[in-house]
């Protein structure tokens, strides 16, 4: 799955469960665990941007997914330039992302773990260079981009 940086507010955290559900209105479906501290911002805001960084930013995105934003505030513990959306009111996403969805959603009840979320793409920006080198999630703490894996260690 490509792992995407997902955005609300100023806080952000890491996403693979996404995925583009409608070219006409442009939609994407978001699944997110009911615990996250970034689904109360979604619940509160009502827009999201889905960004995509490439491989040599690896380390501190999936970091994000380990620090709360209950508790820091991720940009700047983690060091990472943020800039206003371009289409979004609250919403800031990292400067050196590649390519950029900026989505106002809606939520999809559902009974499982996850809370569902559809995203109408608002804006959206990047070039060719955001597919060279993305970051895949294997599963657990297991990571790839075109012919490298990694791991990530805590």
């Amino acid at each position: 799955m490509r792992l995407a940086l997902l955005a609300v507010g100023e806080n952000f955290m890491p996403m693979a469960w996404w995925t583009p559900v409608s070219k006409e209105p442009f939609r994407f479906l978001l699944a997110m665990d009911r615990r996250n501290h970034t689904l109360s911002l979604l619940r509160e805001l009502g827009e999201a941007a889905l960004c995509f960084l490439p491989w040599e930013e690896r380390a501190w995105v999936v970091r994000a997914g380990y620090l709360s934003g209950r508790r820091a505030q991720k940009a700047q513990k983690l060091g990472i330039p943020l800039r206003p959306a371009r289409r979004l009111v609250r919403t800031q996403v990292p400067e050196k992302a590649l390519a950029v969805y900026e989505l106002r959603v809606v939520e999809w009840p559902t009974d499982g773990d996850h809370s569902l979320f559809l995203g109408d793409v608002l804006h959206a920006e990047g070039g060719a260079e955001a597919k060279r080198r993305p970051i895949l999630f294997l599963g657990f703490r297991d990571f790839a981009t075109l012919g490298e894996t990694w791991r990530f260690r805590p």
